[in-house]
């Protein structure tokens, strides 16, 4: 599975296509300096609402996306039935494409989103003809490889509270990389939307809905977040909530290295 950054905006209506009964007529403009991303120029949108599944585990691979707008959430169920989130999507992101025939994964929308698409023989003959494509992305690729090692490492032999101080820096750094911040100092990137429910995120961290509600009452009493709601957290002391979790913010290549904030 590959989910990388792909920037762009939305255009006039286009006629075309329907892509399942919820294509609507709009077009994707890719701005980007990545050259494979041109692939997304002109290409069709369509509008989930939340709770749809944009594709099932099981169903041929037979196209790519590009997350336009809202937030999804990659999954598998075991045969025991218990599911394991694997990573959320937000604006910018890439997902779709596989080494099989197949998706080995499921994409569920947790917001509405709109989400453009390729085919994925499109996308594979686009990199056959341009070596510089194919070169930004697998540029790509290996930086999501990079960010999902660094993802697992950040959660393996942590605490509950330690794990979701993980979560809460890892949305502040995809929101900074969808939003394209480059000041680490930048006080907006402290408010963290929270679109997911309870089950969502403590599937994500391998934990219970119990023991994360517990999480963030214990971060909110020890005044490293604040609470105006349930679906916000503001962070309100980054280098403590740093400490606590024992990375960064998955920012590669400087892994470990905490950005200067003075």
């Amino acid at each position: 599975m590959y989910t990388g950054p792909i920037r762009g905006s939305l255009l006039c209506p286009l006629a075309m296509r329907g892509c399942g009964r919820h294509a609507i007529r709009v077009s994707y403009e890719g701005n980007n300096g990545d050259v494979f991303l041109q692939v997304f120029t002109g290409a069709p949108v369509r509008e989930l609402a939340a709770g749809e599944t944009l594709f099932q585990a099981g169903e041929r691979a037979e196209q790519v996306f590009n997350i336009v707008s809202g937030t999804l959430m990659v999954g598998r169920i075991g045969k025991d039935g218990r599911r394991q989130v694997m990573s959320f999507l937000f604006k910018n992101n890439f997902v779709g494409l596989t080494s099989a025939d197949h998706y080995f994964f499921s994409v569920e929308a947790v917001t509405r989103a709109q989400v453009s698409y390729r085919s994925r023989q499109t996308l594979e003959t686009h990199l056959r003809a341009n070596s510089a494509a194919e070169r930004t992305f697998r540029d790509m690729v290996l930086r999501v490889l990079e960010n999902s090692l660094d993802l697992v490492y950040s959660l393996g032999q942590r605490t509950a509270i330690e794990r979701l101080a993980v979560f809460l820096l890892y949305l502040r750094h995809r929101h900074r990389i969808s939003a394209g911040i480059t000041d680490d100092r930048d006080r907006s990137l402290d408010t963290i939307d929270l679109p997911m429910s309870r089950q969502d995120i403590a599937d994500f961290l391998g934990l219970k809905k119990e023991t994360v509600s517990r999480s963030f009452t214990e971060l909110n009493n020890r005044g490293l977040i604040g609470r105006p709601g349930s679906r916000h957290a503001v962070i309100e002391r980054l280098i403590e909530l740093r400490e606590l979790a024992g990375v960064t913010d998955f920012a590669s290549p400087l892994r470990g290295v905490v950005p200067h904030t003075s």
